[in-house]
């Protein structure tokens, strides 16, 4: 029986006389790169992936744009832009830090379905595919993918610029100074810089993409501590989701570096009869927005079922399945504190893909490539 009763394509749209997928429905009528481009990736769906591919390259970054996060390369997060309260005169529609490398693993995605569609993609869009890379290298910094706003800017319209954008999950900041590296951005980026390697066939972007994962595993996901983020004069270490997100993007033959064991352990802390949390409930009820607090994001369960199944952490896995009888019509999310229920928007794209994933109609659910 299948987990939603929603299709992908009544999620479809048109943006400046372009095709595209909206982010939700009702309260999410706009292009947001990074759902549209993991919904894609979750339930393998060609359509969700080359009018998303086709639609960013159209509105990639060409200059730098202090108000909206414009730099040259860089995939919109979202299109149209909104202005936010209490944010002066910035605009959400380049605020985001992964879309770029998800942009790079879609096309590698799309070539994993259609051969064709693949090739039109390659032929059409390379000077874009390029493009993408060089914004990814220019925040490369020590082998680390840093965050940070364009010159002349203090910041961004929203707080945080990957998923988890609400605010920081610290009691003491909402906010963290830039240049930050956010864990799960990090190994996103390194993972659409292999893509590019293979796109391309470029030997140069597959060793930098391979020291960005060792790097990476050595800075983040640490035997001691997860840290979900890092800058000049600070660090955040906690468990966090992020650290079992992060597994669906790094590649098997990483796993002798992993430190599993401590990695299912941290996990405890974030078990719900759900799945898994964002943030742990006693940091969440600290926090000033319970957005990404003590709750549970169906889209990132099937991330975590993935990336805990191609690393042997079965418990992690098992759990992150109990999400599927409550992802219903496609929920934002799910409360688990004081009681279960559906919360945030009622009807979401990635959502929806994610149970797909789960249904087992996805080919990704069974496919090592990612």
């Amino acid at each position: 029986m299948a987990t939603t009763a929603v299709s992908l394509r009544s999620y479809k749209s048109n943006f400046s006389g372009i095709p595209g997928y909206i982010a939700g429905l009702p309260s999410y009528p706009r292009n947001f790169s990074r759902d549209t481009f993991l919904a894609g990736i979750l339930a393998m769906d060609k359509d969700l992936l080359r009018t998303q591919i086709i639609l960013a390259a159209n509105h990639q970054g060409t200059g730098y744009d202090a108000a909206t996060g414009e730099e040259a390369g860089k995939v919109h997060h979202e299109y149209p832009g909104v202005k936010l309260a209490g944010r002066g005169d910035y605009v959400t529609t380049y605020n985001a830090c992964d879309t770029t490398a998800l942009f790079l693993l879609a096309i590698e995605a799309l070539g994993q379905l259609d051969e064709c569609s693949y090739a039109e993609i390659i032929a059409g869009y390379q000077r874009n595919i390029v493009l993408a890379v060089s914004y990814i290298l220019r925040h490369v910094k020590t082998n680390i993918f840093y965050e940070y706003p364009p010159d002349d800017a203090d910041h961004f319209a929203l707080k945080v610029t990957y998923w988890k954008d609400s605010i920081a999950p610290d009691p003491l900041a909402s906010e963290l100074c830039y240049p930050v590296a956010y864990a799960l951005a990090h190994f996103q980026a390194a993972r659409g810089l292999l893509s590019a390697a293979r796109i391309l066939r470029t030997p140069g972007l597959l060793e930098a993409a391979d020291v960005m994962f060792k790097t990476g595993i050595r800075k983040f996901l640490r035997p001691a501590q997860f840290v979900v983020a890092t800058g000049h004069r600070f660090q955040l270490a906690q468990p966090s989701s992020d650290e079992l997100h992060s597994l669906a993007y790094i590649p098997q033959k990483y796993g002798h570096l992993l430190p599993l064991e401590a990695i299912e352990q941290r996990s405890k802390g974030l078990f719900t009869s759900v799945g898994l949390a964002c943030t742990p409930e006693s940091i969440a009820t600290l926090l000033d927005d319970p957005y990404h607090g003590y709750v549970v994001w169906p889209f990132e369960q099937a991330f975590i079922h993935y990336g805990s199944a191609k690393f042997n952490l079965p418990s992690c896995a098992d759990l992150a399945k109990r999400i599927v009888p409550f992802i219903a019509q496609g929920n934002e999310l799910i409360g688990v504190k004081p009681k279960i229920e559906p919360r945030g928007n009622s009807h979401q794209l990635w959502s929806v893909a994610a149970g797909i994933y789960f249904d087992g109609y996805s080919s990704l659910r069974d496919n090592p490539w990612l």
